[in-house]
């Protein structure tokens, strides 16, 4: 972590880009259906080499200031593309989203600039999405809309990420501009949960909206198995979070499955045992990995028979 008195500086920024500091990290999205992994979201991680892994929300704002997002932008759709194009050779037809914010939405070269990427790594349009935070649509929504129409008659899909608050009209929400409605949060899910008998509130509306228009509904940040649950019933057709698993590099998701999340649903396995598993894995990038010292008891307890020398090393898991 940096402080003030060693804020980010502008040559930070020009030795990040020219020596290799940013790398991306990608978090499975996981069907409530079947339980396969239909694709991932991707992250970015600045690794600086005076303050370590710095996480989005300690230098985009500093990026944004600098005038850089489209350039980091660019890096992360290059980077998704150089993934999607290995997982494809490796027969895993998983879809890459990336995130774009309002600047990049603006950018006149967006859709011909990804329609190169697709030529240039030999990779199909729809093996890639764009996740738009609705926040980006509040200003200049008819000429934004419009670029994201653009998009969507590429073939690649949008996903608005909403962080349940009512910033677009409903009649917004459909088929012509996304394809996807992602809504994020436990608690914000469980609220949901709790009133969805009355069908009243924004997430029964939202669900209501995308279910009309033909569009399929994500859960975010899903934390536990009692968030998880309901969630097929109250409309939502997949699912991400820490509880599935945490971001992790390309090669860290060489050996990911996703063939215990039906069981766990339907009872037939505990859903801590496979967390357990997948908490003493062996990730790919050390720097990432932290596990809150609550969780680190727990599984300590969860697991008496294992091996002494498992408890000097540090429980490996990406940092969301």
């Amino acid at each position: 972590m940096y402080s003030s008195s060693s804020p980010l500086s502008t040559d930070d920024l020009d030795q990040a880009f020219t020596q290799g500091h940013f790398s991306a990290v990608f978090q499975p999205k996981l069907s409530l259906i079947d339980g396969r992994t239909l694709g991932v979201e991707s992250f970015i991680r600045w690794h600086h080499p005076e303050f370590g892994t710095l996480l989005p929300g300690e230098f985009l704002s500093f990026i944004g200031t600098e005038g850089r997002l489209q350039e980091l932008t660019d890096l992360m759709l290059h980077e998704a593309a150089r993934v999607v194009s290995i997982w494809r050779s490796q027969q895993r037809h998983w879809t890459v989203s990336v995130n774009l914010s309002a600047e990049d939405i603006d950018n006149p070269h967006l859709a011909k600039h990804m329609c190169d990427l697709f030529t240039a790594y030999a990779i199909p349009s729809d093996a890639f999405s764009v996740d738009v935070p609705e926040a980006a649509l509040t200003e200049a929504p008819e000429k934004r809309l419009s670029a994201l129409s653009e998009l969507k008659k590429k073939g690649i899909a949008i996903a608005l990420d909403t962080a349940g608050m009512d910033l677009l009209p409903h009649e917004q929400i459909s088929a012509e501009y996304f394809s996807e409605l992602k809504i994020g949060g436990t608690s914000l899910i469980k609220f949901a949960r709790s009133i969805r008998r009355s069908r009243k509130g924004l997430i029964a509306e939202r669900l209501e909206a995308a279910s009309a228009n033909g569009l399929s509904v994500t859960a975010t940040r899903v934390e536990d198995i009692e968030t998880i649950k309901p969630l097929a019933d109250m409309g939502f057709s997949a699912a991400q979070g820490t509880f599935f698993r945490h971001p992790d590099t390309q090669e860290g998701l060489e050996n990911w499955s996703s063939d215990w999340l039906m069981p766990v649903l339907s009872g037939e396995r505990p859903p801590r045992a496979d967390t357990i598993a997948r908490a003493r894995a062996d990730l790919a990038d050390p720097e990432l990995l932290r596990l809150p010292e609550e969780d680190k008891d727990e599984i300590k307890a969860a697991t008496p028979s294992a091996p002494a020398e498992d408890d000097t090393q540090p429980l490996q898991v990406a940092l969301p």
